[in-house]
């Protein structure tokens, strides 16, 4: 459940830096509307008409202003730069103390479940979205106006911990690394489990995750770690994953490869046999 109160307090202490957040000389105090209104009115407009959207916010927020165009509108947001949205976000979870251990968040048997994923998404394809998220076009194709949307959220509670918007060609374990360094200060890892489908078969993942003292569970493909697979007696037994050159060699991460280069002979985690 959202706590409207917060996310307004987020929003009102967020915009306070409008170098941060704002492009140009925009939303200044000689402005009409503040950008913390600006922030308001995206953040909760009912997505009918834009049009419809800001003659309902200035009615029921400040109806002492006029009514402005949509085109005004349209290019008042241009100036707001998308990471705005974001750092009200992480204010937001801040605020409502989302690190701490107490009874407002759901867990399972006293664990956050957190996943990871990306998705492929079309933007609107204008010459400045397609240059932006470099989209080239063949000599004889013109690929989609596509770009990658990854993110960390708590399934039970409904939070988006951190999410990116990247070129659709990005790869999305190093995204995945990203998140899990931009978050890491708003868990509490010891209390963490992180899921994984299977595109996220990478011992350097599950390094990282160790190395911040959390949980993982990964859901391997069947020609997965295939020889230690050849050591487990039953079906859920656990194995060990073994640090090896070959596998030290698709560390990307300096201070992850010195770390484990010492450890070549440690056991990384264990494994569970799942034949889903």
């Amino acid at each position: 459940m959202i706590d409207l109160d917060h996310v307004l307090d987020a929003i009102n202490s967020v915009t306070q830096n409008l170098e941060k957040y704002v492009i140009g000389n925009h939303f200044t105090e000689q402005s009409s509307l503040t950008l913390a209104d600006w922030a308001t009115f995206l953040s909760f407009k009912e997505d009918k008409t834009l049009q419809s959207d800001i003659e309902n916010y200035i009615t029921k927020y400040r109806p002492e202003l006029d009514i402005p165009s949509k085109q005004y509108v349209s290019s008042q947001r241009t100036y707001i730069k998308p990471v705005l949205f974001q750092d009200i976000s992480k204010k937001y979870l801040e605020l409502i103390d989302y690190k701490d251990d107490n009874q407002t968040f759901k867990t399972f048997k006293g664990f956050r479940l957190c996943a990871g994923d990306g998705s492929d998404f079309e933007i609107p394809d204008f010459p400045e979205t397609r240059a932006e998220f470099n989209i080239k076009d063949t000599p004889k194709y013109r690929k989609p106006a596509m770009c990658k949307f990854s993110s960390v959220q708590d399934v039970l509670n409904g939070f988006i911990l951190e999410g990116i918007v990247a070129d659709y060609k990005a790869a999305e374990l190093p995204l995945i690394h990203q998140h899990l360094q931009n978050v890491r200060n708003m868990i509490n890892p010891l209390r963490t489990i992180w899921i994984f489908d299977r595109g996220y078969p990478a011992m350097e993942l599950y390094a990282r995750i160790i190395e911040m003292n959390s949980y993982f569970i990964v859901r391997l493909k069947k020609d997965t770690y295939i020889e230690e697979r050849k050591n487990m007696t039953q079906e859920d037994s656990p194995i060990s994953l073994n640090i090896t050159k070959e596998r030290l060699k698709k560390f990307h991460d300096p201070e992850l490869k010195d770390i484990y280069s010492k450890k070549m002979d440690n056991r990384l985690a264990n494994c569970h046999n799942n034949k889903q």
